[in-house]
């Protein structure tokens, strides 16, 4: 289950790093987080994936 407020962390950090909107900052995840923040929201990444019905893009 993810912790909610690291849901909001996590939009708010990709959303203003990305500067797209929350659906195409998720798919492109790799691309705004580094190693340690990708581990830290792991739950939270595959929480919004799936709630915004989005596949993750790979990094090359």
């Amino acid at each position: 289950m993810p912790d909610m407020e690291k849901v909001k962390a996590l939009t708010s950090i990709l959303e203003e790093r990305s500067n797209l909107d929350i659906r195409g900052a998720v798919a492109r995840n790799i691309h705004y987080l580094d190693g340690y923040e990708s581990y830290l929201y792991k739950n939270e990444i595959e929480y919004l994936l799936e709630t915004l019905d989005v596949e993750e893009e790979p990094p090359f």
